[in-house]
């Protein structure tokens, strides 16, 4: 389950079952909750300081709170670090030291560059130019493809709930015009029908993967980032990031695409004329505007500003002073801050008579997803306590314990993706990442040595979430249209799934470390 429905993103069709079941849910969850607090509180656990059991009472509390959703996972957030200085675990300043991280600056800043691409309508007018190309003219398959890729294109720098908030109306649109030149064939009405169950599916999934490929994409990544630095010292820039991250990613995107053309093939190969209703909302919109056009330089100048420290590095090296300057001037947070900023200064449109209103306001500036940055800080506070009070090498010892003495690093992987993709179907990715991370990093350490690809295949794994509507935004919003099956997306998800499983731990195994080495 990936991040919480975007405000822009259109109403999420809820059938009565699963709003009786979700209420249900949540009426267990706010009984569970204080009563594994207790529970966890009571039992002595062997071999871990007190301070240690009541962190591990408070993150079982928390932990039923995510699962149940008895009450905003934000909030769930907020509460447990809350208690952490309550009972005495740690000092409130060094409990809340999280929230101030610069990871979480970076994803405030890069919420707003977001947001400002959004207001100004970049992201809309860049996908519909993509759909109106050659390429796809006349081609229902090769429609689906270039649907599925741009989802997961804007991905990787825009939250996918939003993207796929953007692209159904597109989606759906051009499902409606291929209906309309069908003949009126029964036998060939079904197939267009599955066919449009296919690209809605896939462009779900397709915005579930792309945020894979930068530490922007998702906040599982940034919390990943986060913990690998802080507790085993490792660093990772943003173009060391996506050298792991995009094979990765673009291998799942072919794989997903080869499975939906084989499950949902076109009804009609060719349709004359399918990308004219697109061509015309092109056009209705216009030439870029000046606002549209500054809003992408400021966005260009922080993607530079991320880039630089890593190109420097590959060029001079890492001993030379520009490396080390830029290393030091321009972490991630930083250059996401100040191009943000820049936002509330550029005018829009200089030309304009009068004061012309900067690219981004504030008012705007508040639509941006805060639930998911107090979810960061307080995933990345937990993680912090588990580790400072020795509850993370616990676990991780009698996890190590359970697979079997000096487990093979193999099976480990695969034991610890299984997990991560079968949880993540009823939990938060981001909530997810933050229970099991302070557990993988130790437990890596010592199954192989190195824990980084453990935990970039764990927090991978953690976005795949393709089996049911209540998995991710995306998906929701998919079966929100009314025009995607149940079984079809539990089906297709459960496949998709297994082969992500495989190809998840083939990468973790050998992709990941040759890359590291490198």
């Amino acid at each position: 389950m990936t991040e919480g429905a975007d405000a822009r993103a259109p109403a999420i069709r809820t059938s009565d079952a699963e709003a009786r079941f979700d209420r249900t849910r949540a009426r267990v969850g706010l009984v569970l909750a204080p009563l594994a607090l207790i529970v966890l509180l009571s039992v002595p656990m062997p071999g871990s300081s007190p301070a240690a059991q009541r962190v591990l009472a408070i993150a079982g509390m928390t932990v039923v709170l995510w699962i149940s959703e008895a009450i905003p996972l934000a909030v769930s957030a907020l509460l447990a670090p809350a208690l952490a200085v309550m009972m005495d675990v740690a000092p409130a300043q060094q409990v809340f030291a999280p929230f101030a991280h610069p990871l979480i600056f970076m994803f405030i800043g890069g919420f707003i560059l977001a947001e400002a691409l959004s207001v100004h309508g970049f992201d809309r007018r860049a996908a519909l130019w993509l759909l109106t190309r050659k390429f796809v003219r006349g081609s229902p398959a090769r429609s689906m493809v270039v649907v599925a890729v741009t989802a997961f294109g804007f991905s990787m720098w825009i939250n996918n709930t939003a993207t796929t908030a953007m692209m159904i109306p597109i989606a759906v649109g051009l499902c409606t015009s291929i209906r309309k030149l069908c003949p009126a064939d029964p036998e060939v009405l079904a197939k267009q029908r599955r066919f449009e169950e296919g690209m809605l599916i896939s462009l779900a999934s397709a915005a579930s993967i792309g945020g894979l490929c930068t530490p922007i994409g998702t906040a599982p990544n940034m919390i990943a980032v986060a913990e690998l630095e802080h507790f085993a010292g490792v660093r990772i820039d943003f173009l060391q990031w996506m050298s792991f991250a995009v094979p990765v990613s673009v291998a799942s995107l072919i794989v997903m695409l080869i499975l939906a053309r084989r499950r949902w093939p076109p009804a009609l190969d060719y349709v004359e004329g399918l990308t004219d209703s697109v061509a015309r909302e092109l056009a209705a919109l216009g030439p870029m505007s000046r606002a549209e056009r500054r809003a992408v330089c400021v966005f260009g100048v922080a993607l530079i500003g991320w880039l630089t420290p890593s190109l420097l590095r590959l060029a001079l090296g890492e001993a030379a002073l520009a490396t080390a300057w830029a290393q030091r001037a321009l972490p991630e947070g930083v250059v996401a801050m100040i191009a943000a900023s820049l936002l509330f200064v550029v005018p829009s449109d200089p030309r304009a008579r009068g004061d012309a209103p900067a690219l981004m306001t504030w008012a705007s500036a508040t639509k941006i997803d805060w639930g998911t940055v107090f979810l960061l800080g307080g995933g990345l506070a937990l993680g912090g306590l588990a580790t400072d009070t020795g509850l993370a090498g616990s676990i991780g010892t009698a996890v190590d314990a359970g697979l079997g003495q000096n487990a093979a690093p193999f099976l480990v992987l695969l034991v610890i993706t299984a997990v991560v993709i079968t949880l993540t179907e009823l939990v938060s990715n981001t909530a997810t990442v933050s229970m099991l991370l302070p557990i993988i990093i130790p437990l890596g350490a010592q199954a192989g040595g190195d824990p980084v690809p453990l935990v970039l295949t764990a927090t991978f794994a953690a976005s795949f979430a393709f089996m049911l509507p209540v998995a991710t935004p995306p998906n929701a919003i998919a079966y929100g249209t009314g025009l995607v099956r149940l079984p079809s997306m539990v089906s297709f998800g459960a496949r998709l799934n297994l082969l992500g499983l495989v190809l998840l731990v083939a990468a973790g195994a050998w992709l990941l470390p040759a890359i590291r080495m490198l």
